[in-house]
């Protein structure tokens, strides 16, 4: 049954709902959870390194400050026109990609610990990864939602969508980092499922990568000898598993109710990256097994409101960004929290929202201000017709959905 098409809302968000109240003042909570935990995680290094122990903390402060624009501006405009500027969005973001990779303009992309990863201007530096994830999902979303049902072929429908990623994920190997294309194929993955790939098509893929997968594993030593300490890691634990086993100790001296804010003896230098990658661990130690469970739940609540978001989009385009950007988020908490609790091989993958980081925490409140304007459009009323942007892929997820809800 095809539905009547509506007219466009224009680009701001006059005549369009609020914003989901829920997740806007989740966002808000973890933000300061998490200038809070990276004041405490980072004093004492900021102290030594710089003479006071704010450093750290007025850099996340400020990052904050710049997302939380970002975020409120985005969400005031409308999200579709995303679907203009992914094509745009996608080329800066593997341009970017391009220069750390092929070492192009070495006094802007220096070697950091063997890797080239971040683009470093005068006062400021970033991680391209952050913006090629969100230019990704656009990108996806946009083109799942125009091809549809020519998924199903594999010359003008499934093969771009898998060319892209790719590429991608190359580039993120040349720089190298293993971490980051890893995690943004799977993200690419997840986006055909839900776009309506058809699961023998996504399993023939999966196929494909494992070879690939063994081949990145073996031409770099050192992503073997980190696979072996994770099984094994007692074996190591002043080598490859010294920082699972610094943060399983913070973890552990917690309880479950913790030491106390502010009182981690862990970071005094015995947990590396404890304001960055295991920021968890940290906080883990400071306000007990409570403290972890709740953040959690925190982020399981986010994930639910996401994607809730996500079925009540009223459009394809619009199923396909919100549950992009809510698993962009919910992934990588999940996986920080696996890391740090020794459940997955260490990835160096921050905590969203609590770990200090600048690009990450930028763009991911970037996103969620998409998120809340695709929550502007949400259909509250299962009884009120949606708008169809074309043909839908026949398995997408996002016309189960419409479906289930007319016949209500």
């Amino acid at each position: 049954m095809s539905v009547p098409r509506t007219p466009r809302a224009g680009l701001l968000s006059v005549g369009r709902g609020p914003v989901d109240a829920r997740l806007k003042v989740l966002v808000v909570l973890l933000v300061g959870l998490g200038l809070v935990m990276v004041y405490s995680a980072s004093s004492v290094l900021s102290m030594v390194q710089y003479g006071k122990s704010t450093v750290f903390f007025s850099g996340q402060l400020t990052r904050a400050v710049v997302g939380f624009a970002a975020m409120i501006v985005l969400a005031a405009l409308d999200y579709r026109i995303w679907e203009k500027l992914s094509k745009p969005l996608l080329w800066l973001a593997i341009l970017l990609l391009v220069v750390p990779a092929l070492g192009l303009w070495p006094s802007l992309t220096p070697q950091i610990n063997g890797a080239r990863r971040w683009i470093v201007l005068p006062g400021f530096q970033f991680q391209p990864l952050a913006l090629a994830r969100l230019a990704l999902v656009v990108w996806m979303a946009a083109t799942i939602a125009r091809k549809g049902a020519r998924l199903d072929r594999f010359s003008d429908g499934l093969g771009p969508l898998i060319a892209v990623p790719a590429v991608m994920g190359g580039l993120l190997l040349l720089q190298p980092d293993f971490k980051g294309a890893s995690m943004l194929l799977a993200l690419a993955g997840i986006m055909l499922f839900l776009g309506g790939v058809r699961l023998r098509y996504l399993a023939g893929l999966a196929g494909a990568g494992i070879p690939i997968l063994a081949v990145a594993l073996a031409i770099e030593p050192y992503r073997l000898e980190r696979l072996r300490s994770y099984f094994d890691p007692g074996s190591d634990t002043q080598g490859l598993s010294y920082q699972i086993h610094q943060s399983l100790i913070s973890l552990g001296s917690g309880g479950w109710f913790g030491v106390g804010l502010g009182a981690s003896k862990q970071k005094f230098a015995f947990l590396p990256a404890a304001y960055n990658d295991f920021i968890f661990s940290i906080l883990g130690e400071e306000l007990g097994v409570l403290g972890t469970v709740l953040v959690l739940a925190a982020f399981l609540y986010l994930g639910w409101l996401g994607y809730r978001v996500a079925r009540r989009a009223p459009d394809a385009f619009g199923f396909l960004l919100a549950s992009g950007a809510t698993t962009i988020v919910v992934m990588a908490a999940l996986v920080n929290m696996g890391v740090a609790t020794a459940t997955l091989p260490t990835t160096g993958l921050t905590l969203p929202f609590i770990s200090y980081g600048g690009t990450e925490l930028v763009v991911q409140l970037a996103m969620m201000g998409i998120l809340l304007s695709v929550s502007r459009d949400a259909v509250e009323d299962p009884t009120r017709s949606r708008r169809d942007t074309g043909p839908s892929p026949r398995g997408s997820w996002w016309r189960l959905f419409r479906r289930r809800e007319e016949r209500r």
